[in-house]
């Protein structure tokens, strides 16, 4: 079974910072490089911005051998995707691109949410 961690903040950008500290703390605990660190927390970041308002963002970290699953939202699911399909420059749909192995879009009921995957270095997938 995988490990998880959920995590739910208000949308408001005063507590993206405590998303990106879980993040972090994960990626010391699984000794990620600094570039992959990096990577998973600018793409969390990114989706955190791209909806504002009110109501809660709720984070999920899931270590699976020889990766991490981060999924995030619930997002407006009509708004999330025109941001993702913009091709105005350094998107999201770039940045996700970018940073993350795998980016997926996920329906639930109660909206949309970006499931992103990203490796674990070997040397880190053995580690609780």
């Amino acid at each position: 079974m995988a490990d998880e961690i959920a995590l739910s903040i208000p949308r408001d950008r005063a507590f993206h910072g405590v998303a990106s500290l879980v993040v972090g703390g994960i990626g010391s605990r699984l000794d990620l490089t600094f570039e992959a660190l990096e990577d998973l927390q600018l793409a969390l970041v990114s989706l955190l911005e791209a909806e504002d308002g009110g109501g809660d963002v709720t984070v999920l970290l899931r270590l699976l051998d020889g990766s991490i699953e981060t999924t995030v939202g619930p997002f407006d699911a009509a708004r999330l995707r025109r941001r993702l399909a913009a091709e105005d420059g350094v998107g999201l749909r770039r940045v996700l691109d970018t940073v993350a192995d795998r980016v997926d879009l996920v329906d639930r009921e109660e909206g949309a949410f970006v499931a992103l995957a990203k490796a674990v270095p070997e040397r880190s997938a053995g580690r609780p």
